[in-house]
């Protein structure tokens, strides 16, 4: 007869001590118990954290972006960052969007690939830009939208939230 000894480790494994044929046959089903357990990882439920795959559609990024703008004034230029894992769509890429301290759009404008310095297909892009608030424009914050639209019409954008002051 063959005896296995179990005791528990100070780390949560399970140790086993065997001898003769019957260790492998045990060493081959912890390995299914520890196969299991790694599938189980990552399910949602209590067994702990999930594993995320990365995002599929564009993502779009402002670098060093202002927050605040005289009226009758630009901000300095900054960064615009553009992520696209399924490639740049070739028309109507970008999506550029204002709206006012009340919410009203006041402005919207499609570019391609091209027009931002980008190729077609592109899977990242980056370009520069800035934010103007024209004279007589009302103070308060405004909203400046940038959407990203890869080439399965999938999109992303990002807000930036800016103050115009007098």
């Amino acid at each position: 007869m063959v005896q296995i000894l179990v005791k528990s480790c100070q780390d949560g494994w399970v140790c086993v001590r065997n001898c003769g044929m019957q260790r492998t046959a045990l060493t081959l089903l912890a390995t299914g118990f520890l196969a299991t357990g790694l599938a189980a990882c990552g399910d949602g439920g209590s067994s702990g954290g999930s594993i995320l795959p990365p995002p599929q559609g564009p993502t779009v990024s402002f670098i060093n972006a202002p927050t605040s703008v005289r009226v009758g004034t630009s901000t300095p230029a900054f960064t615009v960052q553009v992520s696209v894992p399924g490639g740049a769509r070739p028309t109507q890429f970008l999506e550029l969007e204002t709206f006012n301290p009340s919410g009203v759009r006041v402005q919207r404008e499609f570019f391609s690939p091209q027009q931002a310095g980008c190729n077609p297909g592109a899977t990242f892009c980056s370009f520069s830009t800035d934010f103007r608030v024209a004279l007589g424009d009302p103070i308060g914050v405004w909203q400046f939208r940038i959407t990203a639209f890869d080439q399965q019409n999938r999109s992303g954008s990002q807000t930036l939230l800016i103050t115009a002051f007098q």
